[in-house]
């Protein structure tokens, strides 16, 4: 065995210089190995993860399900959108039930963390009977250069020596091989099945999507349908009329106090007015000596329609105006 002197120079050369005896088909394993065993912490990580990936579909949904509901709720477009989110649960029970599936799945994993442990310790043991096939390998050399070097017994000695530790390193080296590639056969056939599960699980849940969204196809046009039945006065008989003094407080009073008060006509601006006979006055403002307050009701919504405050309103407009026949009661 080599001293500590030599140990200590050993140490300092190989950080220096790296390790005498370089094995590339060993590096080659080994960097395999850790790549492997970082993927399957990597999957199983996903795996783990699965739920914080699902709560954020699940909440896309929610969300948008809201956006829609307050949108279109109330409205002719109502029945259609509510298919979307109808849809739209049930993508999310599809996502659930995935949820489920990956858990499961997870569970199968717990033995991936000791598949590398007996080619871990392996590598070890191989290192530690590396470091002292070099430390005489280096010592035989220097032997032999040497040749002022009389003492037989002691080249001998340490010949037996250098014999041994390349005897221990070659077959710890070959057992370190096969363990690493057993190994990474045996994460293979762990992991196989895994992956088969992941992808039938995520082809279900696809599947089940697509055949959800499948009826969605004319959306443009199913809304284009709806807007031209709502156009459509044969189609819809349900018009809605809006009546602004439906909400207004004392109408009965308003009415008495139209009535009451005597205004005085102010149909047309008194150039205008002068043009006209009496006979066609009489006809477009529809005044009559019987019912002169209705008269006076209805000039004060007469005018408060000719407020024009973009300039006077010409003849052809205001004649049209003075055919309308309002009915207020």
């Amino acid at each position: 065995m080599p001293n500590f002197w030599s140990k200590a120079g050993q140490f300092i050369s190989e950080k220096i210089s790296g390790s005498r005896t370089q094995d590339n088909d060993i590096a080659t394993a080994c960097e395999k190995m850790k790549n492997t065993e970082k993927g399957l912490l990597s999957l199983k990580f996903v795996l783990q993860s699965f739920l914080s990936y699902y709560e954020k579909f699940s909440n896309y949904f929610t969300d948008i399900n809201a956006a829609l509901k307050l949108i279109y709720e109330d409205s002719p477009f109502y029945n259609f959108t509510e298919e979307i989110t109808c849809k739209h649960q049930i993508i999310k029970s599809e996502f659930e039930e995935m949820n489920k599936k990956l858990n499961n799945i997870l569970a199968k994993t717990t033995e991936w963390n000791i598949i590398f442990n007996s080619a871990k310790e392996q590598i070890k043991i191989r290192e530690e009977k590396r470091k002292i096939y070099d430390h005489y390998e280096s010592k035989i050399s220097k032997i032999n250069k040497n040749n002022n070097k009389k003492d037989l017994k002691f080249i001998e000695r340490n010949e037996s020596k250098f014999s041994k530790a390349a005897s221990e390193y070659v077959d710890i080296s070959e057992k370190t091989y096969n363990i690493i590639n057993n190994s990474l056969k045996l994460s293979w056939e762990l992991t196989n099945p895994i992956v088969d599960e992941i992808i039938t699980a995520e082809k279900i849940l696809f599947e089940g999507i697509s055949k959800s969204l499948s009826c969605f196809k004319n959306n443009n046009e199913r809304f284009l349908e709806i807007k031209h039945s709502l156009d459509n006065p044969i189609i819809n008989n349900n018009n809605f009329t809006y009546d602004p003094m439906k909400y207004m407080g004392e109408k009965n009073l308003m009415k008495r106090i139209s009535l009451s008060r005597s205004v005085t006509p102010y149909l047309l601006p008194p150039k205008k007015m002068n043009n006209l006979s009496g006979e066609d006055l009489e006809k477009k403002i529809k005044i009559t000596n019987e019912n002169k307050n209705s008269d006076n009701l209805c000039n004060i919504f007469i005018n408060s329609r000719i407020t024009n405050s973009f300039g006077e309103i010409n003849e052809n407009k205001l004649n049209e105006f003075h055919l309308i026949q309002d009915e207020f009661y």
